[in-house]
């Protein structure tokens, strides 16, 4: 049976790790899953304990010749078949792992974007350049992410293939100071969104405080990474200023956030870049109304006035213009139209779908039948 080490920056709430862990429980059976990062959440954590064969904790969050060196006495212990390197982290480390070893090796971006400029950016564009000449292939969640991709490294169209991220949504109960706060508000806007300068939370911030709206709420749930601390400072101190502060709350890592959505009015996200952003597919399952930033993945989900509303990026006065109409002048019929064509959508999205189209590119089987797909 196949033998695949999944390695990522850390274990913490968040994209990478959530659909890596909900991969791997699909996939359990049918290959052996291992798991390579920083032990951040406990509770996420241990269930990546519960469900691979063995889990390590090794802090890939920068790169350190320390952590390298645990990660191949891993490469060593395991002796994977395949390693699947998630994000800018994993690949860095994923490019030293490949030279070293003889293994088949696949790359997902979550959420490729080009945050450099001058030679920084160069030097990023040809780090991917190298890297595809040594992994199988790589994995765009969605067809604006593979776009970007293509059009900025120069590689062959066949070394990349589309994979949606595979998503789930249940229905909670929200835990009771959460439940208590809501309820004290007519309107609820949530947005499940780390704090970091990725998911843009200044410009929700300053949408709040225009929308002088006494009966809406924010509700903010995501902690921030590693490296997101002066970021981090930025928002409590741009908060602290705001007049509106009284109705935004940072909820940090809320367990379960996704099976909570279901309870708020809007889902919100003013993200400057996703790969395909798994809060969207989950507040589509969850049938709540979504509006979005026009960037590369939300684009993707979101066809302005059909499935749910676009705003362009950082533009306060378009956010609150939206978030007027969803809230205070949108009809019943019209947002129950939206909501179930976002639905309908939404099943292209399932975990299944995703396990089976990731499990043929181990098995080399399929390439050509999910690569436009």
């Amino acid at each position: 049976m196949i033998k695949v080490l999944h390695i990522f920056p850390a274990y913490k709430i968040g994209g990478a790790p959530i659909n890596v862990l909900r991969l791997i429980k699909a996939s359990n059976g049918r290959i052996h899953n291992f798991s390579v990062g920083k032990r951040v959440d406990d509770s996420l954590f241990q269930e990546y304990v519960d469900n691979t064969e063995t889990s390590y904790d090794v802090d890939l969050t920068n790169f350190k010749l320390k952590s390298l060196f645990k990660l191949i006495s891993v490469m060593r212990i395991e002796k994977p078949n395949i390693v699947h390197c998630n994000g800018k982290g994993g690949a860095l480390f994923g490019f030293f792992i490949r030279l070293l070893f003889k293994v088949d090796m696949y790359y997902t971006f979550r959420g490729f974007h080009l945050k450099y400029s001058g030679l920084k950016l160069k030097a990023y564009l040809l780090f991917e350049k190298v890297f595809s000449k040594l992994y199988n292939k790589s994995i765009s969640v969605s067809h604006s992410e593979q776009r970007l991709f293509l059009k900025y490294v120069n590689v062959k169209p066949k070394k990349n293939v589309i994979i949606p991220n595979g998503v789930s949504a249940g229905r909670e109960e929200l835990p009771e100071e959460i439940k208590k706060v809501k309820d004290s508000f007519e309107y609820n806007i949530v947005t499940l969104s780390r704090i970091s300068h990725q998911k843009d939370l200044a410009t929700i911030l300053d949408a709040m405080e225009v929308f002088k709206k006494e009966n809406v709420a924010m509700h903010i749930m995501g902690g921030h990474l590693a490296g997101d601390e002066e970021y981090k400072e930025s928002i409590i101190e741009k908060l602290e200023g705001l007049e509106s502060k009284s109705r935004i709350f940072f909820w940090g890592d809320v367990e379960g956030a996704s099976d909570l959505l279901w309870h708020f009015d809007v889902y919100l996200s003013a993200a400057l870049f996703e790969g395909l952003p798994t809060a969207i597919i989950e507040a589509g399952l969850s049938k709540v109304p979504v509006l979005g930033t026009d960037c590369v993945g939300n684009i993707d989900l979101i066809q302005e006035g059909v499935t749910g509303f676009l705003f362009p990026k950082k533009d306060v006065y378009t956010l609150v213009k939206k978030l007027r109409f969803v809230l205070e002048e949108m009809t019943l019929q019209e947002k129950k139209h939206i909501v179930e064509n976002n639905l309908n959508q939404m099943q292209e999205f399932s975990i299944s779908n995703h396990c089976e189209k990731v499990l043929a590119l181990y098995q080399k089987k399929g390439f050509e039948n999910i690569t436009n797909k």
